[in-house]
């Protein structure tokens, strides 16, 4: 199928923001293993982007939810029709490209900012200015998303409070040799970690796939392609693989001062809500969701040790992330179109 130059340059606009969406969110997965020094960073970031290039495929076994959400949010009439083709492909490139710049200065200014959120924003931003609210699945966007920007972080706060308090109760005659194991384990927990962010993240750029797919050949498409699944696992490890360090900072030790059993209990947590929201189909933020793990954690054991100013500055990030990219994205089509 000859999809045409537009389609190639804009689906390889999606996989730069899957690679700046690496290297901004990804690194949440060995922030907490950095800080805790239990592996040196790039051997952490090493792992990280091996596992992260394998789990995307998972999709070919357990579904892909996330896609289907992420391609149902603006009503597939509206860039679907031919008339309005080069209306759809400004939608698409201001939605893609407004997630990208929220996430680099995000970057710049250290802020663990979501990457999903952004890309949410943008993509309903200019859905609003190219095809009006009536095109809008407002279900899907209060329900899977608004809903879960405020949901995961609790829950996610929650587990990791509860789950440290568990362990430390449960280790309060244990030995000193009992960090020696949560050193260790926390290997596991990080494959696990990164398996299902990148299982979940991976599935917002095959989702943008679809709806370029969508927009150019005129008719819906309704399963993910293999070559775009494989596009957004290479995409994201690269971005893992030269590593996030501001966030990796503000995250690892910007929170809590982290120790092996912090990051032991943060990262357990953070891997089953990433998980759970992944099967329910919610395209949500491993930002939000480690933060929130490690804020509970520290919240466990010395709730004056958690620096909430940091906290703040982050809780800040994600309120304003969808409505600011959300306007970034209607001003970036209506240029396009101006241009057009």
């Amino acid at each position: 199928m000859d999809l045409g130059p537009e389609f190639w340059a804009l689906a390889a606009l999606v996989f730069v923001f899957t690679y700046v969406n690496g290297f901004h969110d990804g690194c949440n997965v060995v922030a907490t293993l950095i800080a805790s020094r239990a592996m040196p960073a790039r051997a952490a970031l090493v792992a990280a982007a091996v596992i992260e290039v394998i789990s995307p495929f998972a999709v070919l076994v357990i579904g892909a939810s996330v896609s289907h959400t992420v391609q149902h949010l603006v009503h597939e009439s509206a860039y679907t029709d031919p008339a309005a083709q080069r209306v759809a492909l400004a939608f698409f490139g201001a939605g893609i490209l407004a997630a990208v710049t929220w996430n680099i200065t995000t970057w710049y200014f250290a802020l663990p900012a979501s990457s999903s959120h952004a890309l949410i924003g943008g993509l309903v931003g200019a859905g609003l200015a190219a095809f009006g609210s009536g095109q809008i699945a407002w279900d899907y966007f209060w329900e899977r998303v608004v809903l879960m920007v405020f949901l995961t972080p609790v829950a996610s706060f929650i587990v990791g409070f509860l789950m440290l308090r568990l362990i430390l109760l449960s280790a309060k005659r244990a030995t000193t040799r009992v960090n020696t194991f949560f050193k260790y384990a926390q290997y596991v927990n990080m494959a696990f970690l990164a398996f299902n962010h990148s299982f979940n993240d991976s599935q917002k750029s095959v989702g943008m796939i679809m709806i370029l797919m969508s927009v150019v050949t005129g008719a819906v498409v309704t399963s993910p392609p293999l070559w775009a699944i494989a596009a957004a696992a290479v995409a994201l490890s690269a971005g893992i693989l030269f590593g996030g360090f501001r966030i990796i900072g503000t995250v690892g030790n910007g929170i809590y001062k982290v120790l092996p059993v912090h990051s032991f209990s943060s990262q357990l947590a953070a891997g089953a809500v990433i998980l759970t929201s992944s099967l329910v189909g919610a395209p949500v933020s491993s930002s939000q969701i480690v933060s929130s793990s490690i804020m509970g954690v520290g919240s466990a054991e010395a709730y004056k040790r958690v620096r909430w100013l940091t906290a703040r500055k982050i809780l800040l990030s994600w309120v304003i992330t969808i409505p600011l990219a959300g306007a970034l994205g209607a001003l970036l089509f209506t240029l396009f179109r101006l241009i057009v």
